[in-house]
């Protein structure tokens, strides 16, 4: 009875193993980013992040953003859960995340440089198409908002969006 046990045990192990394989154990990303912020377009910018996943769905990542244009810079970095629908096959990763951290928006476009370091968070979703070592970040889409506090005299909540595209890197 033992040994019988001992064997079905060994044999859903052995059977674990592949699916326990589909899962990256880290996650890096690299690429493209559009942001609106208020009525600021953004369009120069870039996006990256670190993905450390502690099973299929469940992991933990750091954002990291920069958007420029003539009047404003905005640097952010945030951290947070991330949500992965990770299919069988494991092409199609469908992800969700809830990101809090900080924002740095500078002024460009006076004589005297006013710059500004407040609480940011944002809220999104993206998808991401490939399998084995790379896959490509086809979307990845963000309500972004943060305090204000004392830009250019102004304080409140500066609600936005960003939009982002790149490469994905998968460590097994």
């Amino acid at each position: 009875m033992l040994i019988r046990r001992i064997l079905v045990v060994a044999a859903l192990l052995c059977c674990a193993i592949p699916a326990f394989s589909q899962t990256p154990k880290a996650e890096i990303f690299g690429g493209y980013s559009f942001a609106r912020q208020g009525d600021v377009n953004l369009n120069k910018g870039w996006n990256a992040s670190v993905a450390g996943n502690f099973n299929r769905w469940f992991g933990i990542e750091g954002d990291f953003s920069g958007h420029y244009n003539t009047d404003m810079d905005m640097l952010t970095y945030r951290v947070g859960p991330k949500f992965s629908f990770r299919s069988e096959d494991n092409i199609v990763t469908p992800f969700a995340h809830f990101l809090v951290g900080g924002v740095r928006t500078k002024a460009t476009n006076f004589s005297v440089s006013e710059s500004s370091n407040d609480l940011a968070g944002a809220v999104g979703c993206g998808i991401d198409i490939g399998k084995g070592r790379i896959a490509v970040r086809v979307l990845q889409a963000d309500y972004s908002v943060f305090r204000l506090n004392d830009l250019f005299g102004a304080s409140g909540t500066s609600n936005g969006l960003r939009l982002s595209t790149g490469i994905v890197f998968r460590f097994r």
